[in-house]
């Protein structure tokens, strides 16, 4: 009987300090299970061994936690958990193992100056283990040691990271597969083939011995993960809000069993004394199951061996609300009508060469973008079907590649739209864009910073009536033949912060038009001179989003969702589940306190939104109601969307349409 995949999930962090003398005296087995079972956990990641390199069993190959003494905590927590239908994965730090670091050198990685430790950095990563030495092995032994002991449900190997290692073992394989051991990318590209081999032969040991055990690599690619995903994105341990919407909507497109991971914690993982508040951890969680994934929380066990009941009342009362909408968030798709296009997305979050900075911003910025506009989007690598798609958004930094040039010239065919910013579908070289009938002809760099634009008529919807800042410079174009052009250039009188001998120009206005575009359009296919996505991330102003969306009202003007009535940050967000349409309504506000820390402490109350919902057919739906009470809404059809009224959204409501 295949078992369904677990939707709410503990990530039991438990990294010990070797000073510290009295692990798991408290520790009860039944206690610790039962605190799980009556907050609703499924599923659980616990601790086999930590990234000290100690391990909470009687092991023949590690080292036992010195203040462990011969008590087994990982054998008795199984069987407890599984006597209440909680299944448990076993947790192993692979890219970090102190203890045996100090006992071998030869198993860490060298790094270019020729450290294995890193005195300067400290934190976590300061030494590395190296899979291209004997310590894979002695992985794979543990792993397999505990398979044979203890039926465990999967297997979570944590840190896979690919810095390069210029250690003796890298450097001789580097130079029988051909290449330069002075090439950073030569480095870097073979610690990612050493890496993925690791992930094979993990694979293969665990299948031979548990053929239906989940197994999840934590830092290599989505695309690479055998059994499911596990999408590591704590609000306030360095992701941040930003991240998690971009990542979801593209993990779903991969069609994986998916967890969203966030945390308990008040800032980052093993904050030991920080809990979120309710609504902060429910955001996280609605935004989870909005995407057709279930959630895992991470959490922190004292070493004693207590889980702490005031983190499994916040954890309970997450799960009891969340479990009522089962029925409508198990076995669901997401729908679509946009896709954001980023190749760099494949490799994700373990690429062998990291995108720059500033194509990253550029995404998060198209996603935050769409978000607001209430627009239903996926986030694509470009390798798989595009032609469900009616729109594909070209973040400002995306480079043409022959297959995606392709897969655009046939989107292109079958009368879908584009829109691009800045240099986005120059080719290869750099030096055009490579998609016939484009509106845009590459002219090289723009020369000034900052410029201004003004929008035309037809396209000046919520534009002030003034030149408006563009805060990064982008490229010079022209239009290309039978395009319009929408919006034009103005330059300053000077380049922001030149130095003239006896002045820094610090006061930039506008000073003239520029006899080129600032965005230029051509049937459905638009593009824009300045990194628009990019400056939205980082300046947030909302004449570039309006922009935007007065672009995609003409290259999609019936979208699948429209709405009235809800505030810019609320989010909707619609799966698919057999007859039934489902939109997830989201009104919370991440509210920045103190220097860096983002806080959510209760919802935001929204009444009377207009929602509508557009139709494939006529009479598609019968019914429309909110969940999980079926309380009925009234509603009509007309000109081919079904239009409901919401009398409130309070943080988080889903809606049925049957």
């Amino acid at each position: 009987m295949k078992r369904d995949f677990p939707r709410r999930a503990i990530h039991l962090d438990f990294h010990t300090m070797p000073g510290v003398y009295d692990v798991g005296r408290d520790f009860d087995a039944d206690k610790f299970a039962d605190t799980l079972s009556r907050a609703g956990v499924e599923y659980i990641t616990a601790f086999a061994r930590c990234n000290l390199g100690f391990a909470y069993y009687p092991t023949q190959i590690g080292i036992p936690h010195p203040g462990l003494q011969t008590r087994d905590l990982l054998g008795p927590m199984v069987k407890a958990c599984h006597k209440r239908k909680i299944a448990v994965a076993a947790y192993f730090n692979a890219g970090l193992d102190h203890e045996h670091a100090l006992l071998h050198r030869d198993w860490t990685k060298v790094n270019s100056e020729g450290q294995v430790c890193e005195m300067r950095h400290k934190g976590h990563f300061f030494r590395k283990m190296c899979l291209n030495t004997g310590y894979a092995d002695y992985l794979l032994g543990m792993v397999k040691e505990v398979l044979e002991k203890y039926p465990v449900d999967g297997i979570f190997l944590d840190c896979f990271n690919i810095s390069p290692c210029y250690g003796v073992e890298c450097l001789d394989g580097m130079q029988r597969a051909g290449m330069s051991l002075t090439d950073p990318a030569d480095a870097r590209r073979y610690c990612w083939e050493i890496t993925y081999a690791f992930a094979r032969r993990a694979t293969v040991l665990v299948r031979s011995l548990r053929k239906d055990a989940y197994v999840y690599f934590n830092g290599l690619s989505h695309t690479s993960q055998p059994t499911h995903l596990e999408l590591e994105v704590l609000p306030n341990g360095g992701w941040g809000y930003d991240a998690l919407p971009a990542q979801v909507r593209y993990a779903r497109t991969l069609k994986k069993p998916m967890l969203v991971m966030t945390g308990r914690f008040h800032s980052d993982w093993c904050d030991i004394g920080g809990l979120r508040t309710e609504h902060s951890l429910l955001f996280d969680c609605c935004n989870a199951i909005a995407n057709g994934a279930g959630y895992s929380v991470g959490d922190y066990m004292h070493p004693r061996g207590k889980l702490q009941s005031a983190v499994y009342d916040v954890i309970s009362q997450v799960n009891c609300r969340l479990q009522k909408l089962d029925e409508w968030t198990c076995n669901v798709r997401s729908r679509a009508d946009i896709a954001v296009v980023f190749p760099s997305f494949k490799w994700m979050p373990g690429e062998p060469e990291n995108a720059l900075p500033e194509e990253w911003h550029a995404l998060q910025g198209a996603t935050r973008m769409l978000i607001e506009l209430k627009l239903q989007f996926d986030v694509c690598d470009g390798e798989g079907d595009l032609s469900k798609y009616k729109v594909l958004i070209l973040p400002d930094y995306l480079t043409m590649t022959p297959g995606l040039r392709r897969k655009l010239i046939n989107h292109v065919k079958r009368g879908g739209a584009v829109v691009g910013g800045a240099f986005a579908g120059l080719d290869e070289k750099g030096g055009k864009f490579d998609l016939p009938g484009y509106p845009a002809v590459y002219m090289g760099k723009e020369e000034y910073d900052p410029t201004y634009f003004e929008v035309l008529p037809g396209m000046k919807k919520d534009i002030p009536d003034m030149p408006t800042a563009v805060y990064k410079p982008g490229i010079v174009m022209r239009a290309a033949r039978s395009a319009r052009v929408l919006a034009r250039l103005w330059k300053p009188y000077f380049n922001h912060a030149e130095w003239d001998g006896r002045h820094e120009h610090l006061y930039t206005p506008p000073e003239k038009k520029l006899a080129r575009p600032a965005l230029v359009g051509k049937g459905n296919l638009f593009h824009f001179a300045f990194p628009v996505f990019e400056c939205y991330r980082s300046h947030a102003m909302p004449v570039y989003k309006y922009l935007v969306r007065n672009c995609l009202k003409l290259a999609l003007p019936k979208p699948m969702v429209k709405v009235d009535g809800m505030p810019s940050f609320g989010q909707v967000t619609v799966t698919e589940q057999g007859q039934r349409q489902i939109a997830h309504l989201l009104t919370y506000v991440p509210e920045l306190r103190g220097s860096s820390i983002q806080i959510i402490e209760e919802p935001v109350l929204v009444r009377d939104v207009e929602l509508a919902l557009r139709c494939d057919r006529p009479d598609q739906f019968k019914m429309v109601y909110l969940a999980p009470d079926r309380r009925p809404l009234q509603w009509k059809e007309k000109n081919g969307y079904v239009h409901v009224r919401i009398p409130e959204v309070n943080g988080y409501q889903m809606v049925v349409f049957e």
